[in-house]
């Protein structure tokens, strides 16, 4: 009973590290309001917005409905801060829960498990991702885990069944249980290790489910994009940038010293050395996100997210070895130095990476001035305009001041994204007015939002090229809001 109150303390602990950073800025990042417009919508009409008037001026929008659909049932009895602060948190920080039933699944001991519960909780990719953001992956994360659990138990395979279906709808990362699932099935015909007949037909199930969703959900952007559809029709400009080749030291960064090298060890340990049937599965879930993430074939977050929880349920078979050997060597009465040691060099490098990288991501989020800002263009602006900003703006300028844009971060079925980006770019930066008006024609834009991020952005301090014949400051107030009045025919 003893260790049921620690794991509830560690849970009550990371719960309130996650609701510290959670209330620090008063807005979400920019991406959360492309989902917060989505559950606005559903609850308005009852359903999800797939025709969308206003992203890049018109497109279709393709993605899993279901995420949106949870938080807007929720939201309707429940305030905002409840269902998009506290309920998110509140259930990302169930990994430590999961954490410590699979860890101590594979273990057998309650000292160790709680150990790896509370060093998952930490994964500093992690929490920067699922902090201050509706993200999916706050749900989807966790979900994962726990029926990565359910199959390691055959007495759970309805229940297994019933986790993997929902996996499957929710979000595409469940391509990467479904690779996971491969692998481990491949490594258990190369150990020679006899799978079950009912273990392989639920494997099978898993993959063919997931897969077939998958297609199912995103079939025309497959029919659009072919192919290239795996990297989102991503522009090129971003894509070098976003799927960065792998990195050991990005890895250690991102999941932490502690989890990464333990970690390794239990594959090298287990792969090549020694065969343990009930790790093969958590190996498996470590070599897809690797393969991957080198491939290039996932989105970053999502690989190392699911690679460092891995990590932190692998390292507490290290720490079983390593507390085995101790015992058996003079170090055993150096034991509680030597965690003393780890537990400072976690501090150090996990929960101080934490600490940082969520600063990091929570300071990059719209402040009160862009949200004033947009709010004053929703009631002084016509309805059919276009405002231009940048990219990352673009979710913002839809959700907040109900405007079409003319990019955002979601690419499937547009065309010539990397245009676009080209020609936001030379709006921002170009020194002509005859240039700049020409691109603002061709978009239709009529007000370009001028913020500190786009000086950040385009690294300028200013528009060159406005003047007050063609173009009319209507708003300032930390940001500037300006008119576009001219057409290029009228100029010549």
């Amino acid at each position: 009973m003893k260790k049921y109150y620690i794991l509830a303390l560690i849970f009550l602990l990371v719960f309130s590290f996650r609701l510290y950073f959670e209330f620090q800025p008063e807005n979400f990042n920019y991406d959360s309001y492309d989902t917060l417009r989505q559950i606005n919508h559903i609850k308005d009409t009852g359903l999800p917005l797939i025709k969308d008037s206003l992203s890049f001026g018109g497109k279709t929008n393709i993605f899993s409905p279901i995420h949106p659909y949870i938080l807007a049932i929720i939201n309707i009895p429940l305030p905002d801060t409840i269902v998009f602060k506290l309920l998110p948190n509140l259930i990302a920080s169930s990994i430590i829960i999961i954490t410590y039933l699979i860890s101590k699944k594979i273990t057998n001991s309650e000292n160790i498990a709680l150990t790896a519960s509370f060093i998952s909780a930490f994964i500093p990719i992690y929490l920067s991702e699922t902090i201050n953001s509706i993200s999916i992956y706050s749900l989807v994360i966790p979900l994962m885990f726990f029926t990565l659990y359910l199959l390691m138990d055959s007495k759970k395979t309805n229940s297994a069944i019933i986790c993997i279906l929902l996996l499957s709808i929710l979000h595409p990362s469940s391509l990467i249980f479904a690779a996971s699932i491969i692998i481990y099935m491949l490594l258990a015909k190369l150990e020679h290790i006899k799978l079950e007949r009912s273990e392989t037909e639920l494997f099978l199930f898993s993959i063919f489910l997931t897969v077939f969703t998958q297609l199912i959900i995103y079939r025309q952007a497959l029919l659009a994009h072919g192919p290239l559809v795996i990297w989102q029709n991503i522009p090129s400009q971003i894509l070098s940038s976003y799927f960065t080749p792998l990195s050991i030291l990005e890895a250690i960064i991102t999941i932490g010293v502690i989890p990464f090298s333990a970690g390794i060890y239990t594959i090298y340990n287990y792969l090549l050395k020694r065969k343990d049937k009930s790790l093969y599965l958590l190996i498996s879930f470590a070599m897809s996100s690797l393969i991957l993430l080198w491939l290039k074939l996932i989105d970053p977050e999502a690989g190392y997210i699911i690679l460092g929880i891995t990590m932190a349920i692998l390292s507490a078979k290290t720490l079983k070895d390593a507390n085995i050997y101790l015992k058996k060597t003079l170090f055993s009465d150096y034991k509680k130095h030597l965690l003393l040691v780890m537990l400072i060099v976690f501090i150090l490098s996990s929960i101080t990476a934490s600490f940082y990288i969520t600063m990091e991501s929570i300071s990059d989020s719209p402040d009160n001035a862009e949200i004033d800002a947009l709010l004053w263009l929703r009631e002084n602006s016509e309805e059919n305009s276009t405002i231009l900003a940048t990219p990352e703006q673009g979710h913002l300028i839809t959700a907040v001041a109900e405007r079409k844009n003319i990019v955002d971060s979601n690419f499937l079925l547009t065309e010539n994204p990397s245009q676009r980006l080209e020609d936001i770019e030379r709006m921002f930066k170009t020194p002509y007015k005859i240039e700049a008006i020409d691109l603002l024609n061709k978009y239709s834009t009529d007000y370009i939002f001028f913020s500190e991020k786009a000086k950040q952005e385009y690294n300028i301090d200013r528009l060159r090229y406005i003047d007050g014949e063609c173009f009319e400051k209507v708003y300032e107030d930390n940001i500037l809001i300006y008119q576009s009045l001219c057409k290029v025919e009228e100029l010549r």
